[in-house]
Order: C-alpha cells, then structure tokens, then sequence
C-alpha cells in the first residue's frame, strides 16, 4: 500500500463502503474522517500527526479498556509504541506520509470487534484491482504488511509458492479466496487476529 500517489479528500461514498463492508458504524467512522482532516495537512499524516490521531482514536475504540488500568504516562507510551508500529508498517515506500486509506486499513486491522474475514476482505480490495485477484507484486505486499504489522515471522517467498497450487490461481494472480484461506488457517495470523499486536515497548524515559 504505497504512498505515491497524493492526498486527496475522501467521498461521502466511500465512507459508506468501508462502513457497509466492515461494519464500523457511519457515525463513527465519520468521526474518525473528520479527526483525519483535522490533523492532517493535504489529506496526509506525518508520523508526529498520526500519533496524534491514534490517541484520539483509542478513546472510542472497542479495545480501549485495555488500557483502563494503566497510569497516563504508560497509556501514552504505549500508543506512541503502537502508532509507530502502524505507521511504519503502512509506510512501506519510506515517503513519512499516510493516506486516510492507508490509515484505515490499519484502523481496520487493528479491530478485534471486527471478523478477520470482514476485516481481510477490506484489506484485499485495497491491494487488488476490483477483480478478485492480486498481482504478484501485490500479494507480496499484502503478506509482507501483515508480517510487519502482527509480527509474524513469514517466509514470503514460500507462501508465495504454496498459493500457486490453489485453485483459481491464474497466470501469477492469486485469487482472494486462496490467500483468505491462507491468513486464516495460519495459527501465527489466526492467533494474532485474536490476540491483537504485541508491540515492544521503549523503555521508560527516567522519572524526575
């Protein structure tokens, strides 16, 4: 998911695509566009901006009550770990910029609430062309973010090999029900759709 192309605004459609396909309520997801616009400059965030965002989103995420416990100090530190975890793996051409679509996408990911097939559905159509296939190229990408973003330990050229015996696999296209079945029937992936990502932390900055 690369970020050459610019920022742009997103439409009033698209908003009601994601919300129809994954479930996330309209209202919701309005607001989670509307912080985007607001922190970010010509429709992309910089790593500074997207920690910002991503604290902003932890407030009203299903999985905000993990932190219920927690000290201010050690919620903070851990969303910067996190935020840093998503922008890094999101921003695969190394441009220091995120499109809402690929902020999203990683929003999405990150949703235990969601079913990883809806949320693997969604991830697909970003990565593929409308027709049910992925490039070679791209489904590398695809297995490659995945790998970065739930820290799964992925040999990509040999998955890459295995999928060409699946059924429908065409020309060097693989076809989204092949590497659907792949994510969920790993037990690396099935368990970190569960689980979450587990982020190493920094160590604490010393305390005066």
């Amino acid at each position: 998911m690369g970020n050459q192309q610019k920022g742009r605004e997103t439409k009033t459609w698209e908003l009601d695509e994601i919300s129809n396909l994954v479930g996330i309520p309209r209202y919701q997801l309005e607001k989670i566009y509307n912080d985007f616009r607001r922190v970010s400059k010509n429709y992309l965030l910089d790593k500074t901006e997207f920690r910002r965002i991503y604290k902003d989103l932890k407030s009203y995420s299903p999985n905000s009550s993990d932190y219920a416990h927690l000290s201010n100090y050690e919620i903070n530190r851990r969303n910067n770990a996190m935020a840093d975890r998503i922008f890094k793996t999101f921003d695969r051409d190394n441009t220091g910029r995120l499109t809402f679509n690929e902020f999203i996408s990683a929003y999405i990911l990150l949703q235990s609430a969601i079913s990883p097939e809806r949320r693997l559905q969604y991830l697909f159509q970003q990565y593929s062309q409308g027709d049910g296939y992925l490039t070679p190229i791209m489904g590398r990408r695809m297995i490659e973010n995945m790998s970065d973003l739930y820290g799964v330990n992925t040999d990509c050229q040999q998955v890459m090999k295995s999928l060409e015996g699946s059924s429908g696999f065409q020309n060097g296209h693989i076809p989204q029900a092949a590497l659907t079945n792949y994510f969920l029937n790993d037990p690396a992936y099935a368990a970190a759709f569960c689980n979450g990502v587990q982020v190493p932390l920094p160590p604490p900055s010393p305390q005066f």
